[in-house]
């Protein structure tokens, strides 16, 4: 297979395959231009140092779950953190195999060798990366070996973003926002007005769902905010949550369920103003077009309808 082959499969795949299923596909190809016994291709929050979605190729998935343990005092992770996009080997740390990250928990899984490349992703906060680990080899990974995997890496991170944006687009349903996230709620990828509503609930930039969100989530239960109906589906190793305005606020438009989630929450008119950035005199009459629409008349109604109640 030539480069330019892996490259039209890959982003024949990207197309075609759930996003699990891409890893593997690619990780497979992989190997017949890079000698390697199993790979991992992953991602999770760069502070803290912790994976929150992987896919394995030849090995056990332990192989990352049990790195927890030696995750802050392994010196190839903080360089190829601090080399985001470049692609390392761990002959490139001194002494790497004499460090206690090695010995504690490498050498168990077989992996005398790794070329690994970490690359920053939209997500703040959050990185992915390809590791390619190999025991049965003489010599470390080749120069040669580094710069192809160097090349295609942006491919590689570009085609799983576009299957990951595929997907969540044909899971979104009309009127609703959706995003794939992991097993710890970090975005991996949003379609439909997912950030703004997002801000309505939570304010500010959104990255991770709230822990105790993510809680109820899992156990099968929706989860009702001031503004936000919520559920989650499984997909693979991810899920897919779906955020909706509730029902008797979607006739609102996104400055009216600003101020109606404001006004409920128990600001003064004053106060919705200075948030928003707006007079006192606009907010009233705002308040009144939303009572005409809601066909309430007082703020203990608004309460309820924002709320949940």
């Amino acid at each position: 297979m030539r480069v330019s082959d892996f490259l039209l499969e890959l982003y024949h795949d990207a197309s075609k395959c759930t996003p699990d299923e891409l890893r593997l596909r690619v990780l497979k190809n992989l190997q017949r231009f890079i000698p390697f016994d199993f790979g991992v291709w992953g991602g999770g929050l760069a502070d803290g140092r912790l994976v929150t979605d992987l896919t394995v190729l030849n090995q056990s998935e332990a192989i990352l779950g049990e790195w927890d343990s030696v995750a802050q005092e392994d010196a190839f992770c903080e360089l190829t953190l601090n080399r985001l996009g470049t692609t390392a080997r761990f002959d490139d740390v001194p002494d790497y195999r004499a460090s206690l990250a090695y010995n504690e928990h490498w050498r168990g899984f077989d992996a005398s060798h790794m070329m690994a490349t970490i690359v920053g992703e939209p997500t703040d906060g959050y990185v992915s990366f390809v590791g390619l680990c190999a025991d049965d080899r003489p010599v470390a990974f080749s120069d040669t070996e580094r710069r192809l995997k160097q090349m295609l890496m942006p491919h590689l991170s570009q085609a799983l973003r576009m299957n990951r944006e595929l997907w969540t687009g044909r899971a979104a349903m009309e009127h609703e926002a959706i995003a794939l996230v992991d097993g710890h709620g970090c975005v991996l990828c949003a379609q439909g007005p997912f950030d703004d509503f997002a801000r309505q609930e939570w304010s500010g930039r959104f990255a991770q769902l709230p822990a105790d969100m993510m809680s109820v989530l899992k156990q099968g239960k929706p989860w009702r905010g001031e503004l936000l109906d919520v559920r989650m589906s499984p997909f693979g190793s991810n899920y897919f949550v779906h955020l909706s305005i509730h029902p008797t606020l979607s006739g609102l438009s996104r400055r009216e369920r600003e101020v109606a989630g404001l006004f409920a929450s128990g600001m003064t008119n004053k106060q919705v103003a200075r948030a928003l950035g707006t007079s006192p005199s606009t907010v009233r009459n705002q308040l009144v077009r939303i009572y005409e629409k809601l066909g309430i008349s007082s703020k203990a109604e608004l309460a309820g309808l924002a709320g949940g109640k």
